[in-house]
């Protein structure tokens, strides 16, 4: 802790330039471990400027005391040092009500998750059924994936070609654990993969080889306070993805035209789904070319990226 606090305090004096703006971007909630060094740059002349992603106060994962108590410290911090704090950006509808009730209107830009179009080839599913189901995430509690298993295993029995890609790095060890073994235990692991945390250019491959994307939530205050940050990638592939109904998903998406839009802890809903798309392979194209419209549309990274620089440009 010593050693990180001192290489930040130095990395950051020695970056500011009193020539110019300087601007201290934080990502997340600032913590206990983060809040010295923010203030040190506050202190000094930077801009603070904070993207917030998830609503800390529904958090019940921790992953141990240490993670618990830098969780819990970041909602006292948000709420209370807004004096500090320049620019809040949030995600979502959720996070943008929660920072009004913290600071001024002036002070807070909403920007939902984005993405780079170019970076996914436009291409037609010409395959006579959908075999590929991905998951790429956190594996966390709100991620629900141990319905999106079960919904799996009972499309499996009666589609024998199909199988689960998965990739990411669990947040919480315990968490990926406690899944994996899920995994293991079921009677068609052998059609589930996990590919792990995998280079950017090799996950765009993968992300444009698959079929049926998968953005499933549970019902849970964190999975309604953020929003789904692969969305707008998977909406970009030209497929069709699957997505729980929580948070602003129903404000940007339409069931059955742009998306498929599954009810929160829903077995049926989610089984249901996904035999729509094997049973009508030319709706995975269909309503994936609807899909990367909205993601052209609402989460183009060069229309919010300028909208950013005009914030930053005036605080």
């Amino acid at each position: 802790m010593t050693s990180y606090l001192f290489k930040s305090l130095r990395f950051i004096r020695n970056k500011y330039n009193k020539r110019q703006k300087n601007i201290f971007y934080l990502y997340d909630t600032p913590d206990i471990k983060t809040v010295i060094p923010l203030i040190y740059a506050k202190m000094l002349g930077y801009k603070i400027v904070l993207d917030i992603v998830e609503d800390s106060t529904h958090a019940y994962s921790f992953g141990g005391f240490v993670n618990k108590f830098r969780v819990k410290s970041g909602v006292y911090i948000l709420k209370n040092f807004q004096f500090l704090i320049d620019l809040n950006i949030a995600i979502s509808s959720h996070l943008e009500r929660l920072l009004l009730s913290y600071t001024s209107r002036e002070k807070v830009l909403f920007i939902p998750v984005t993405m780079d179009i170019s970076k996914f080839k436009k291409s037609e599913f010409t395959k006579s059924k959908a075999t590929t189901l991905f998951y790429g995430g956190s594996f966390g509690k709100k991620d629900g994936l141990d319905l999106l298993l079960k919904a799996f295993e009972e499309v499996c029995k009666e589609n024998e070609d199909l199988k689960l890609i998965l990739t990411g790095k669990g947040e919480s060890v315990h968490d990926f654990n406690e899944f994996m073994s899920l995994v293991k235990a079921s009677e068609f692991s052998d059609r589930i993969f996990y590919k792990g945390f995998i280079p950017s250019n090799e996950y765009q491959d993968l992300l444009n080889s698959c079929d049926i994307f998968c953005v499933i939530r549970d019902n849970s205050g964190a999975a309604n306070a953020g929003f789904p940050s692969k969305l707008a990638e998977y909406l970009a592939t030209g497929r069709a993805v699957i997505v729980t109904n929580v948070g602003d998903v129903s404000q940007h998406l339409i069931h059955k035209k742009n998306a498929l839009i599954v009810e929160p802890e829903s077995l049926t809903s989610l089984v249901d789904a996904i035999n729509f798309l094997i049973d009508n392979p030319e709706k995975i194209t269909a309503i994936g070319r609807e899909g990367r419209l909205v993601a052209q549309e609402k989460f183009n990274n060069i229309k919010e990226s300028d909208k950013l620089l005009n914030s930053l440009k005036a605080i």
